[in-house]
């Protein structure tokens, strides 16, 4: 029996000298799984220093995204009291411009009836000088005739 206890602690024991020597932590696992910690620690670095950036662009006084924001609010606020302000001008401007359309195309008009006022005119000059001319010359007629009946 002491044999066969001797056979079992024996077995036994090589079993753990297996399982020793094939443990990967104890043949130089714990040195990979330090690399890799500390691999995992740089990463984290890493990481933290790229949210620390963000957080800096995001609350920084001067640059950052939030006080961007609230300058581009006081100026959309800024904006929107201006164009309420200046969109009766802009009806109003509006207004003008068919006004004046409407006024040119008078213009247009009143132009082109002086254009024919003038030429009615010419005309008219015309007419008189033709007219003064035949009266001339009945007033000359009727005076020779006159002076005939005087003359007989």
């Amino acid at each position: 029996m002491r044999d066969q206890l001797l056979d079992q602690l024996l077995h036994k024991v090589s079993k753990i000298e297996d399982k020793v020597t094939s443990a990967k932590s104890l043949n130089g696992g714990f040195d990979k799984l330090l690399i890799e910690v500390e691999h995992i620690k740089e990463s984290q670095a890493a990481v933290l220093e790229g949210v620390r950036g963000v957080k800096k662009n995001l609350y920084e006084p001067d640059s950052g995204l939030f006080s961007r924001v609230k300058e581009l609010e006081s100026e959309s606020k800024i904006r929107a009291a201006y164009i309420k302000e200046t969109k009766p001008a802009l009806e109003f401007s509006k207004e003008l411009q068919i006004w004046k359309k409407h006024a040119d195309k008078e213009l247009e008009q009143f132009e082109a009836l002086h254009i024919e006022f003038e030429k009615l005119k010419d005309w008219k000059q015309g007419a008189q000088k033709v007219i003064w001319l035949i009266a001339t010359a009945a007033g000359g007629m009727w005076v020779k005739h006159f002076m005939d009946l005087m003359m007989k």
